[in-house]
């Protein structure tokens, strides 16, 4: 037996099963056929539909524009704390001391860093440093170095002793700076 004779076997137990199924019931004729009219004609169903999609739109339109506001105004917010706190921490910056210690008058203070305290400074943007000179001799914080002289970003003048100079840095960079009066006596500061 081919598997084409097994499907024509298939199909006539299927229809003698239809058929019987008929025979049961009564004729098709004996079904009753009921088609309900639909509460709503179509065309007022997709008119209704439509004019709902077209709600929820203006709806999420509506949203959308709430949301694009409140971010707007977020972000409007956010700039303005971080300006406050950015002013906040830079004018609150604590100052740094340096000190001419004594002895820096007489070569020999560079050997060892030892003629600021400390010799390298860091700090931040917008942060001061304060040189006082507890030297007995009067000195200067002149920015710049010895070979190619003074760059003219600050200076003292002449401190003298138990005086102090202050100078407030705004930009980010290395200052080297030196004493007029006493060329060995440099150092610098970092600034980040």
């Amino acid at each position: 037996m081919t598997s084409i004779d097994k499907a024509g076997i298939i199909v006539t137990i299927v229809i003698v099963s239809i058929a019987l199924g008929f025979l049961a019931t009564g004729s098709p004729a004996d079904i009753p056929v009921t088609i309900e009219k639909t509460a709503v004609p179509i065309k007022e169903a997709t008119k209704e539909t439509s004019e709902k999609i077209q709600e929820l739109a203006k709806s999420g339109s509506q949203v959308m524009d709430k949301v694009t506001e409140k971010t707007k105004q977020v972000v409007k917010e956010a700039k303005e704390i971080g300006e406050e706190a950015k002013e906040f921490t830079t004018s609150k910056l604590p100052s740094r001391l340096v000190i001419i210690p004594t002895g820096t008058s007489v070569p020999g203070c560079e050997d060892g860093d030892k003629c600021y305290d400390p010799s390298t400074l860091i700090i931040f943007k917008g942060g001061e440093v304060i040189w006082r000179n507890d030297d007995s001799s009067a000195h200067t914080v002149t920015s710049g170095n010895i070979v190619s002289g003074p760059d003219k970003q600050f200076d003292s003048g002449l401190i003298l002793s138990d005086e102090t100079f202050s100078f407030k840095f705004e930009e980010l960079g290395e200052y080297d700076y030196f004493c007029m009066i006493h060329p060995w006596a440099n150092a610098s500061v970092i600034v980040k």
